[in-house]
Order: C-alpha cells, then structure tokens, then sequence
C-alpha cells in the first residue's frame, strides 16, 4: 500500500483518527510521518500516551481547535509551516487562507499566463448538452442502452433534461 501523502512509498504506519462523527484513515511511508511528528525507530514507533492525552486535554481546556482536513488529516498549522497542502480537499477546506498567503505575496486572481508547450493545443470545453441529447437518442436507437445511461448520466450532471 503506497503512502496517502507522497504516494511514491510504501506505507509502514496506519493511523486512524475516530471521531463521533466519522473514522480517517491515513497510510504513512517513514519521511512523511517523520514531517508529521510520528517518529521511527527501526520496529517501533515512538509516541508517547502522554503527549497524546496532552493534546486531548488541551482540546478539552477551551483551546481552539484547529481545522484538520478529514481526508489528510492535516491542520492549517501544518499548512502555514510547510506551505503545503496534503490533499486536493485541503485546497477546498483551506481556500480562505491560502489566498490570503498568496496575495500576502503579491499574487492574485487567475492565472494567464503562457501555457507549456505540450498543453497548447488543449482547449477545455463542456459537453455540450443537446449533443448529449442526439447521442442518447441514436444510442436508444441502436438499442445500446449501457451507452444510453451513461449519456443519460452526463447530461443529468450538466442539470439537462433527458426527455
């Protein structure tokens, strides 16, 4: 199993953070865990229960708490740190404040800038919906009725209808 934050490693820690709500898994190769404060020796981890209850009592105490993502289980400490979002829900969860670091730096808006040469020829476009229509209707003609639910899907996703 490939480690949940570079995903070039194998995984040698499994930590799972219950809560009331849900259960986070996270896969850990030894440098990432090592990054993320779980320190390796040879066959065993070293965390100590006491640190681990510090940080329970001091959650119960009043402290803020601090956003974590639910899918990396990383923290906008972590992110302030490093400057690095561990996952793509981390760029959803943390938005407000990752703008706010890159117009701290002068950057922002959308970028427009050149693109490299091997995307030049890319030209994002949206399905367009009464093609969609004409394929579902030529695939239920042809009685291919896989294709014609997978039409039927998109265009329900672009919030077209299927009559």
């Amino acid at each position: 199993m490939k480690c949940d934050i570079c995903r070039e490693r194998n995984a040698i820690i499994f930590v799972q953070q219950v809560s009331r709500n849900s259960s986070v898994e996270l896969h850990l190769c030894e440098t990432c865990a090592l990054e993320r404060g779980y320190p390796v020796n040879e066959n065993r981890i070293d965390i100590s229960l006491g640190g681990l209850f510090s940080g329970i009592l001091k959650n119960q105490e009043g402290a803020p708490r601090q956003p974590a993502c639910p899918a990396c289980g990383n923290t906008l400490e972590n992110l302030r740190k490093s400057r690095r979002a561990g996952c793509a829900d981390c760029y959803r969860l943390f938005s407000a404040e990752i703008r706010s670091v890159l117009r701290s730096e002068g950057i922002q808006g959308v970028f427009t800038g050149s693109l490299p040469e091997r995307l030049e020829a890319f030209t994002p476009r949206t399905p367009d919906p009464e093609n969609l229509k004409k394929e579902l209707d030529r695939a239920i003609e042809h009685e291919d009725y896989e294709l014609a639910a997978y039409y039927r899907d998109r265009l329900r996703a672009l919030g077209g209808s299927t009559t």
